[in-house]
């Protein structure tokens, strides 16, 4: 079972792929005599810092000079932070703003230029977000027109807002499904589905599930058929249906979209999300997808139970608040953009091994083990792969040393075991996703 300020995903793909900056210079002067120093041009800008996120981010610390993005929400208070290097004076922290120059390139304009206060031996940048719909601004770091040589350590990202921990939910069934293996229809899964998350999202409100069945969309509708069995990511080259999560349901601004479909493209995948995805009612980004079926390595179609099915919807909607993986596995880690290990830019953390948080234990087994590659198809991991995340596979080898992780219990641990276990989340896990209600327009 199982990343951006919104609208970030309108930019969301040139930074996937690689970003890449139209001009020649990274610094020029303002009619006020200013010194814009420009993020990097020289370079892809990959790394990038959810608020909120207490993994250690040491990539996104040594490149936050040069530029790295910024996930920010419309009204929410940030503060970047990081250690005070004494050897080098207080670097000035400058924002950029993407705009679109053509349909593969795009350029940046300045937001503000922040200097810093000094709190415990560390620089505090804060500023507030004053877009009018979730986006991604740029950074830079320096003095005078030059990139800050100091020492960027322990960087810190954080975010507030004020609205309430209420959300609903909608479930949208696209396409034919059937009953699931425990012979639950939509409705009844429905109702387990609201009771399992009241559940588990114990710390924070859900106020309704409203189920959706894209066939009875009113412009839409004809693309989705009820007799069809719709598989993500080859029934349309959009795994998110963006046209049907922009528009189902407008009246409900604080819904989050838990598509839930016949199959999903690809071996051992039971669910999809995006780290992060920052957004309620009717956005083309706010999208969970979950299969009824599992597509198996032997060509099989395996049918799911209700709980694999409901767990896979709660852990993945964990990612959508700004979770990770209580383990990290290696495919989370070897993540590239603008090509593969051999031709792409490496924008995966190594010191990401784990979620950041003191009270989810960490797996050394998961990082060692290779479970990416699926462990003779005995056991796989819910694979993510360019903050596209997929939820897959099981365990069902009682003596596995899997089974001796102390975050098995967790519902972000990367492994579905075999069984029925009362999984839940941490306290701090819940306080990330209260943090993110709170930033996130409903």
């Amino acid at each position: 079972m199982k990343n951006f300020c919104k609208k970030v995903w309108i930019w969301g793909l040139f930074c996937l792929l690689g970003s890449f900056f139209l001009t020649s210079c990274t610094s020029t002067v303002e009619a006020d005599g200013e010194i814009i120093l420009k993020p990097d041009t020289s370079r892809y800008i990959v790394h990038k810092l959810y608020p909120n996120d207490l993994a250690k981010n040491d990539s996104a610390a040594a490149n936050v000079a040069r530029g790295i993005m910024l996930i920010v929400n419309p009204g929410a208070s940030y503060k970047l932070s990081f250690d005070v290097d004494p050897d080098f004076p207080a670097p000035e922290l400058q924002l950029f703003r993407p705009y679109s120059i053509d349909v593969s390139h795009f350029a940046l304009s300045k937001v503000r230029t922040l200097s810093p206060t000094i709190v415990n031996n560390r620089y505090v940048y804060s500023f507030v977000c004053e877009e009018k719909e979730m986006t991604v601004w740029y950074t830079s770091l320096g003095n005078d027109g030059k990139y800050y040589e100091g020492k960027v350590k322990n960087i810190s990202f954080t975010g507030t807002g004020s609205y309430d921990d209420h959300f609903s939910l909608n479930l949208i069934v696209v396409g034919a499904v059937s009953k699931t293996a425990d012979s639950m229809d939509v409705d009844e899964l429905s109702r387990y589905m609201l009771n399992a998350f009241r559940e588990k999202y114990n710390g924070v409100t859900i106020d309704t599930l409203y189920v959706h069945y894209a066939h009875n969309h009113p412009t839409l509708g004809q693309k989705y058929p009820a007799n069809y069995p719709w598989e993500a990511g080859k029934s349309s080259d959009d795994f998110f249906m963006g046209d049907l999560a922009s528009s189902i349901d407008e009246e409900h601004p604080n819904a989050l979209n838990v598509f839930f479909v016949h199959s999903i493209t690809g071996n051992n995948i039971m669910g999809l999300s995006k780290i992060f995805n920052g957004a309620l009612g009717a956005n083309k980004d706010n999208s969970v997808v979950v299969g009824e079926y599992v597509h198996t390595p032997n060509g099989e179609l395996e049918l799911q139970s209700s709980y694999n099915i409901v767990m896979t919807m709660i852990h993945e909607v964990g990612h959508s608040f700004g979770l990770r993986h209580t383990s990290a596995t290696k495919l989370d880690m070897k993540q590239y953009v603008g090509g593969d290990e051999k031709t792409g830019v490496m924008a995966g953390d190594w010191s990401n091994i784990d979620d950041g948080l003191t009270d989810t234990p960490f797996c050394e087994y998961i990082l060692r083990s290779g479970l990416y590659k699926q462990a003779d198809g005995c056991e796989s991991i819910r694979k993510e792969i360019s903050d596209i995340v997929f939820s897959s596979g099981f365990s069902d080898k009682d003596n596995s040393p899997i089974y001796r992780c102390a975050d098995r219990y967790n519902i972000m641990f990367p492994v579905t075991l075999k069984g029925d276990f009362d999984v839940g989340f941490s306290d701090q896990q819940m306080e990330i996703i209260r943090s993110t209600l709170s930033i996130i327009q409903h």
